[in-house]
């Protein structure tokens, strides 16, 4: 029988559902920011050579994203554009919810969902299933492929002399990715920082570098990776 899920128990299923998974594992979500948790059981799921498929529908992928998940072999990734629909599923179970793969609502919204499973809701589950493949066959494929974003950083020299190379003028919203002015005292964007400053916790974990854009552990106090922090000192 189907069970009423709230926000957390949404989290706790989907993630149930990641780490389940022995042949397969389908996630409809129109938006898309995974969060750590969830990328880590998806590299456990790729690494138990899971078929994974992720459809989504709304926004283009900021490129740390895909980065990360050209990382996860066995992923198909397809684009729907008129998707709205959330539904995450393994050969068992499955979650059908108002909540996307997106890390913002997993922390902040209020959501809701239910939990089946193909033993004692077949057939919701079935039906559910065969909308998500009706929806895969008129999805675009998305290829990914990782790639190295380097910051141009001329070098300039010092009082001394000595080559030096010039902190960059450009970097990236720890939160979103988005490029904003480089200035370690402010590495949000305006709307990012917005909702940062709502609690104000400055070791409250994000994950991206604000230099470079690489997926890193960062923070308000700490918003470069190390690499970075010791060139730009």
């Amino acid at each position: 029988m189907a069970e009423f899920l709230t926000t957390n128990g949404t989290s706790y299923h989907i993630e149930k559902i990641i780490t389940g998974a022995n042949k397969k594992l389908i996630l409809v979500s129109p938006y898309l920011q995974i969060s750590k948790t969830f990328y880590e059981r998806l590299l456990d799921a790729s690494k138990r050579n899971v078929s994974i498929k992720i459809i989504y529908g709304k926004d283009e992928l900021k490129p740390n994203e895909k980065n990360s998940l050209a990382e996860l072999k066995n992923l198909e990734l397809l684009y729907f554009e008129n998707l709205h629909a959330k539904c995450y599923f393994n050969e068992q179970e499955m979650v059908i919810t108002s909540m996307n793969m997106y890390e913002f609502s997993e922390k902040n919204n209020r959501e809701m969902g239910v939990f089946v499973t193909r033993n004692n809701d077949k057939n919701l589950f079935d039906n559910a299933v065969n909308e998500t493949l009706s929806i895969i066959q008129s999805s675009e494929i998305i290829q990914l492929s990782k790639t190295k974003r380097k910051l141009f950083q001329p070098k300039t020299k010092n009082s001394n002399g000595i080559n030096k190379k010039a902190k960059p003028k450009r970097g990236y919203c720890i939160r979103c990715e988005e490029r904003i002015e480089y200035d370690v005292e402010k590495p949000y964007c305006w709307d990012c920082f917005a909702t940062w400053s709502q609690f104000e916790n400055p070791e409250y974990e994000e994950n991206v570098c604000h230099s470079c854009g690489e997926f890193e552990s960062t923070s308000m106090i700490k918003p470069e990776c190390y690499e970075c922090y010791k060139e730009n000192k």
